[in-house]
């Protein structure tokens, strides 16, 4: 890359901040974030859209809460088991 960025590794999701009304900490949750080297950028958000709705205590979604997760792309979506190219061979439970 002609860029000198200070990226980080590629991974497959990290948990940052639970849900929260504290606009303050949101915000700074959000501007301590760099960006990563994933090569798989569409099935990434697909994946934290999986992680959010499958990890009740970690997320703090309240147990009557409806839960709706958006996501806004300009990228398209690989084939299925384009995952192998990063070693990602075992399918979520």
């Amino acid at each position: 890359s002609d860029y000198n960025l200070d990226c980080m590794p590629p991974h497959g999701y990290i948990h940052v901040l639970s849900l929260t009304d504290n606009i303050g900490e949101f915000r700074n949750a959000v501007n301590k974030q760099k960006i990563s080297g994933n090569i798989d950028t569409p099935e990434g958000g697909f994946d934290a859209m999986l992680q959010a709705a499958v990890c009740q205590s970690h997320i703090g979604w309240r147990k009557e809460a409806k839960r709706l997760l958006l996501v806004m792309t300009d990228q398209t979506s690989h084939l299925a088991l384009d995952s192998k190219l990063a070693g990602i061979v075992i399918p979520h439970d």
